[in-house]
């Protein structure tokens, strides 16, 4: 079991040191709060291969077949909206399990999800704010890509168009490019603590992203760091999985090459996600710690004396 960590400021390694510790002590629970939500996705995903394919003999656009590839559609889309809000509850069982493991409290992973429903308006609101807000932005980053090559395939071929079209794809990218990847990067890093603000503190959905944004407020670098490294980590992680699978899957038929990827893609996702939440919570907590001196407030809170009308 993990103890109680001495409330103090952190550095960068001590961080990573806590998060790793919490990750390692309490592997199996960790993990199954992300399976609970991760492998029936990873084993319909994987069924509508099968669907798609179903001898395993290619794609074949055959009129019998448009029907069940229409359908597996749809009901992909419709698992892929499931998938999202059960994955809003899947961060909030992991945000509030690790946070009871940081301050040395027991929890189980029942506790963790039944308290996840229990906040579940607020995550999912909070969770599509969040969405809606870096789409925008989004649109924006591609708009650069978008727009030229529109004006491309509605304007002439020539040198005097080429031209213009490519002054024009510079502007876009200044105006565009530049702010909307600026843009995501900043709104995300300042919006990073929102489901630890609405599981932890019991903020709204509104509330949560704000009281992330103060929270982040003056940390940004810092903040913005560990998403790099962390993201870093999980694509570095998938890209050499997703590699060596996409080699091997050359010699398998096309569904099952493709079921292995999705399979592979989602055990990852099982193991990495934890440790990512981990450093995140802890990473929350030193902020608060160095902000709000909240290891002062827990030291007076254990000095108080109990309730003598009781």
């Amino acid at each position: 079991m993990s103890t109680p960590l001495q409330l103090k400021p952190m550095t960068a390694g001590d961080i990573l040191d806590r998060a790793i510790r919490i990750y390692r002590e309490n592997f199996v629970a960790l993990v199954t709060i992300v399976a609970i939500v991760n492998v029936p996705l990873v084993l319909l995903q994987a069924l509508s291969f099968l669907l798609i394919f179903p001898f395993g003999e290619g794609f074949s656009p055959t009129s019998t077949l448009q029907p069940t590839m229409i359908l597996v559609g749809v009901g992909l889309f419709v698992i892929g909206i499931i998938g999202a809000v059960f994955a809003v509850f899947e961060l909030g069982a992991l945000t509030l399990y690790v946070s009871e493991r940081f301050m040395g409290r027991v929890i189980t992973v029942r506790q963790a999800y039944s308290n996840a429903f229990k906040r579940g308006l607020s995550l999912v609101i909070g969770a599509l704010l969040l969405f809606l807000a870096l789409f925008a932005l989004f649109m924006l980053f591609f708009g650069a890509i978008f727009i030229p090559a529109i004006l491309a395939a509605l304007g002439g071929s020539g040198r005097d168009s080429a031209t213009a079209l490519a002054g024009f794809w510079v502007v876009c990218t200044c105006v565009l490019f530049v702010p909307g990847l600026l843009g995501i990067l900043y709104f995300y890093t300042r919006w990073t603590f929102w489901t630890q603000a609405i599981m932890l503190e019991s903020y709204n959905s509104t509330g949560g992203l704000g009281r992330s944004w103060k929270l982040v407020k003056g940390s940004f670098w810092r903040v913005l760091g560990f998403n790099i490294a962390l993201g870093i980590m999980a694509i570095a992680l998938t890209f050499g999985a997703s590699t060596t699978i996409t080699f091997g899957a050359a010699f398998l038929p096309i569904p099952f090459g493709t079921m292995l990827q999705t399979v592979l893609n989602g055990i990852i996702q099982i193991i990495i996600a934890p440790l990512q939440y981990a450093t995140l919570t802890v990473l929350y907590y030193d902020l608060r710690i160095r902000k709000e001196g909240f290891d002062i407030q827990m030291q007076l809170q254990d000095k108080e004396p109990p309730d003598q009308n009781g």
